[in-house]
């Protein structure tokens, strides 16, 4: 995770702001609370919480919006993907950012998966992107999130759901 946090039992958590799109803190577990959190964050305004299962309570916080964990893949395999400038991201050997034409996706890789977001282009490019992630770490299941129209476009072009999550926002 960004911004050199600390890895709790029950959350990941940051004392410093952690880069634009980055959370401040995310839940690792069902039973993490907002007592794992919030001593362990800066929570002034702007401070953001992935709450991977959808079940805390955060006073004080809103809910920025709900979504969907999601398997993805293997996708299409399309030639001309490519890694691409940063855009806006902090890429390294972790992470890459991929487009094709006007399409751009994020890998980034955990800890035996590699994450799929920020995704953006037409619906019927959601599966060279999911191949180029793949491609980008060869050997790891695909898994992301999506809400709203991208959950509808990931889950029509074979997408599996896994679950609920949250991001709340101070």
């Amino acid at each position: 995770m960004a911004g050199g946090g600390h890895w709790g039992s029950r959350a990941w958590t940051s004392r410093f702001r952690t880069p634009e799109y980055y959370p401040d803190a995310v839940t690792l577990t069902p039973d993490a609370t907002a007592a794992d959190i919030l001593p362990f964050v800066d929570g002034s305004a702007g401070c953001s919480v992935k709450d991977s299962f959808a079940n805390l309570d955060l006073p004080g916080f809103s809910v920025l919006f709900e979504a969907t964990w999601i398997a993805c893949g293997p996708g299409v395999p399309e030639p001309g993907w490519r890694r691409a400038s940063g855009h806006g991201f902090p890429v390294d050997d972790s992470v890459a950012v991929l487009s094709r034409g006007p399409a751009v996706v994020v890998a980034h890789r955990g800890d035996g998966v590699v994450g799929l977001s920020n995704f953006s282009g037409p619906g019927r490019a959601w599966p060279g992107a999911v191949a180029a992630v793949a491609a980008a770490f060869p050997g790891l299941p695909v898994v992301g999130y999506e809400h709203g129209d991208a959950l509808r476009t990931a889950l029509d072009r074979g997408a599996e759901c896994l679950g609920p999550l949250r991001v709340w926002v101070r």
